[in-house]
This record gives structure tokens, C-alpha cells and sequence, in this order.
């Protein structure tokens, strides 16, 4: 089957009722010794070893229809050739994927008379989507110790001369008043609370309610829920991968 005078695929089939001539990617970059760039508008025949573009085709319904196909010897196809769309897409892949109103300062000519929001990128909006921000909270407990929040901080690489690695802190969510104790180890967690939850009792005449913290081992273990269970402590978590939502201890 020929496709050009320059251009000829061996191992063809004639099927006469057919109103198309269709192509095999594999047989064509196989014969032809080229690569197939695939793009979800159109798609490019490439000369490997010359780099040159030697076809284009153009996508509709589904189907890539071959606009031109000439030699690897020719020129390189002229951009002029592909549609400003086109042209677009193809220096949005080249570029790494830029915003699109980045582009039209980039390539204005190429911009005239289209939108730039009308283009929409499926990779971008997968790799570029943003969790949405977390607003400042200013609400605060009415009453000392209903809430505290805890979090445990280190490794550190530099020790004290005690050789300390760790801390916790524990903050009251009503006065903001901030207790840190120092860890040598990380599974210490539970006896320092258990020192502060007795401090608060008997310095202050109060009860911790509330406890909340991350989702680290350190305080989800059966010694602190047995200790919640008994002293009738809620215990509350952030999500995970979610430090903001234990924002005041962090």
C-alpha cells in the first residue's frame, strides 16, 4: 500500500470494500524505523534516527486520520501546517505542561482569537490539584484544661548533655499556657501524662477532658486508652498526613 510516492509499506493487505486505508502504528514505526508520538488531539510520526517529523495526523471521532505523510528526507513538517490547537497542546507537552494563561504570554499569536480557559489539561488538574487551605481557628475553651493538645517532637541529632532526643508538650486550649517535658525515649509519653494529668488535678483542682493529639504510637497504644477509659478522658485525633488539624500543639 502506498501511501506517497516517497513512502512504501510492505506486508499490506488489499481488502476492497473498505472505504479507508488503515495503518498498524507497529508495522509503521517498524518499516518506516520511526517513533509514534500520541497526543489527545493528534499524533506525529518521528525519523529516529533524523529526528524529522515525517506524519501528522489529526484525531476525530475517535480515529487518527493521517494528514500527511513525506519522506524522513524533507523538511521537517511546518508548523504552519498544524492548527493553532494543535500547536498549543504540542508546546504545552514540550514545556512541561505550563499553565495555559502562561502560554498565551509566551505564544500570543497562537492565542488570537482563542481562550486559554478553554483549554483543559486532564494531567495538570491530576498533578497539580492543591488541598484546600485550613482557615485560622480562634475559637478557645471556656474552661482551663476542658482541652488540651499534646504533640511529641524529635529526633533531635543534637542532645542535651543528659542525652535527651525527644520532648513533649501539652498546651492548654483556654489560657494557652504550655508545659514541655523532656524524653530520652519516645515510649515516655505515657508516664509524663500520667504525671501531668496528676499535676493538673491536685495543683489546679481540675480535670482534663479532652486530649488531642496525632495519630502517633505514642498515644495510640492500650496504656493510654485504659488510662481515658478510667478517668473518662476523650481522646481526639487529627486525620492522617493532617498536622493542621493539631495546629495549636504543632
Amino acid at each position: 500500500m502506498h501511501i506517497s510516492p516517497s513512502i512504501s509499506l510492505t506486508n499490506t493487505l488489499l481488502v476492497p470494500s473498505l472505504s479507508n486505508k488503515l495503518l498498524s502504528v507497529s508495522q509503521v514505526i517498524e518499516d518506516l524505523n520511526c517513533v509514534a508520538l500520541m497526543y489527545p488531539k493528534f499524533c506525529l510520526f518521528q525519523d529516529i534516527l533524523t529526528e524529522e517529523i515525517i506524519g501528522r495526523g489529526t484525531k476525530r471521532e475517535g480515529l487518527y486520520y493521517m494528514d500527511d505523510f513525506n519522506s524522513g528526507r524533507v523538511n521537517t513538517v511546518s508548523q504552519s501546517l498544524l492548527t493553532k490547537e494543535n500547536q498549543i497542546w504540542l508546546w504545552h507537552y514540550r514545556l512541561g505542561h505550563p499553565s495555559f494563561s502562561y502560554m498565551k504570554y509566551l505564544f500570543p499569536k497562537l492565542f488570537l482569537n482563542l481562550n486559554y480557559s478553554d483549554f483543559k489539561c486532564e494531567t495538570c488538574i491530576l498533578a497539580k490539584s492543591h488541598r484546600v487551605s485550613f482557615p485560622i481557628s480562634l475559637n478557645k475553651s471556656d474552661t482551663p484544661f476542658a482541652l488540651v493538645h499534646s504533640d511529641v517532637w524529635g529526633p533531635s541529632l543534637i542532645t542535651t548533655v543528659s542525652s535527651i532526643h525527644w520532648f513533649v508538650t501539652f498546651v492548654d486550649d483556654c489560657t494557652r499556657m504550655t508545659w514541655l517535658y523532656l524524653l530520652k525515649r519516645k515510649y515516655e509519653v505515657f508516664d509524663v501524662f500520667h504525671m501531668f494529668h496528676a499535676m493538673v488535678h491536685t495543683q489546679f483542682s481540675a480535670n482534663i477532658r479532652i486530649l488531642r493529639s496525632d495519630n502517633g504510637g505514642e498515644y495510640m497504644n492500650n496504656n493510654f486508652s485504659a488510662f481515658f477509659h478510667r478517668n473518662d478522658i476523650l481522646h481526639e485525633l487529627s486525620c492522617s498526613q493532617t498536622p493542621q488539624q493539631n495546629g495549636v500543639a504543632e
